[in-house]
């Protein structure tokens, strides 16, 4: 059986503890290609993949003009909407 809650639903059932989510953003954000991330929980998530599936997310990164503080919350948006994988099914 698939697990199609975000990792924002992870969140909230405190599955994925928010430290772990600024971890995935700053991880992103030291690395144009960083590695999948895997939360404690066991969920991996494509970081790249999840902020390329999110417009704004997409846009801002994207820009060379935009600083990254203005870019953080558009990744970490990204992130929490993203549907990370698990083995646990």
């Amino acid at each position: 059986m698939m697990d199609f809650q975000t990792v924002g639903d992870l969140c909230t059932s405190r599955r994925i503890a928010d430290e772990e989510v600024d971890a995935a953003v700053d991880a992103f954000m030291a690395s144009p290609l960083p590695p999948v991330f895997v939360f404690r929980s066991g969920h991996r998530l494509n970081l790249v993949k999840a902020v390329r599936n999110h417009q704004g997310a997409r846009v801002f990164t994207g820009r060379s003009d935009v600083g990254a503080a203005l870019k953080r919350p558009f990744v970490r948006a990204a992130i929490l909407q993203a549907r990370p994988k698990t083995d646990l099914a």
